[in-house]
């Protein structure tokens, strides 16, 4: 049974997560201070943390705590939920550990989807390789020494890697091949990542489609998303993070 650990000062809010993890099948624990969470961090094991950026009574900020929890605990998922979510804030969670960052006024049940998706890819990640092994990443991004990094941290992880410059020569391997997942980057010459992203769903409407982007809160993203790409991903790379979002699409198309 996974297990996760809610740090938030609102009792009214630890309650209804707690409640609705549990229903979920989680095991949940749950601390209203900083303090308190890296005393239980340094005690027991959990499967994802889920942090408030601000904590009443705190001379330390939620980033301050997420350093140390990311400092201790290295591949332990870490989502932080939180009522004061910023692009500054969000960018500096990001760089600093956190693999999602979500506003409190999302619906409850999305957090937990999308922490069941989490979790769901961490396990993939560290227990399924050679289902990795088949899968197939195409990464089109115009700059050949982005494709270069991204190709040899996939290869690494044992995923087969294509590499497509611009949009039509992603639309001509994703007509030729079997491709499992698209990281595709939001500005390129000729053929930009919207216009490619509609050509590829129309070519494969199910594919899943991850948007790179270095600005953080791109209208042009937010416009993908509702066209049908997966997630995006921000420039620079969170590795681990971005390894996640292409496992937990995996996921859910196998599950399909």
């Amino acid at each position: 049974m996974p297990k996760i650990l809610i740090v938030d000062d609102e009792s009214r809010v630890r309650e209804l997560l707690r409640k609705a993890l549990v229903t979920e099948g989680y095991e949940v624990a749950s601390v209203p201070s900083a303090e308190e969470s890296l005393e239980l961090i340094f005690q027991e094991s959990f499967d994802l943390f889920l942090l408030d950026i601000r904590l009443a009574g705190e001379d330390e900020s939620g980033i301050a705590l997420l350093k140390k929890v990311r400092a201790y605990q290295k591949k332990v998922p870490i989502v932080i939920y939180s009522a004061v979510i910023t692009p500054e804030i969000e960018k500096e969670a990001r760089e600093h550990g956190a693999n999602e960052v979500l506003s409190k006024d999302i619906d409850v049940l999305q957090l937990v989807a999308q922490i069941g998706k989490i979790i769901k890819a961490q396990r993939r990640l560290t227990v399924d390789h050679l289902a990795q092994r088949e899968k197939v990443v195409l990464i089109v991004d115009d700059e050949e020494g982005v494709r270069r990094v991204l190709r040899e941290f996939f290869r690494r992880k044992g995923y087969t890697v294509l590499e497509a410059a611009g949009g039509q020569e992603a639309l001509d391997l994703v007509r030729s091949q079997e491709v499992s997942a698209v990281l595709l980057d939001m500005k390129m010459p000729q053929m930009d990542g919207l216009q490619t992203l509609k050509r590829l769903l129309e070519i494969k409407p199910h594919l899943g489609v991850v948007m790179v982007t270095g600005v953080q809160g791109d209208d042009k993203v937010r416009e993908a998303i509702a066209l049908g790409a997966y997630s995006y991903v921000l420039k620079p790379f969170d590795f681990m993070y971005l390894e996640l979002v292409v496992m937990s699409k995996l996921f859910i198309a196998e599950s399909v």
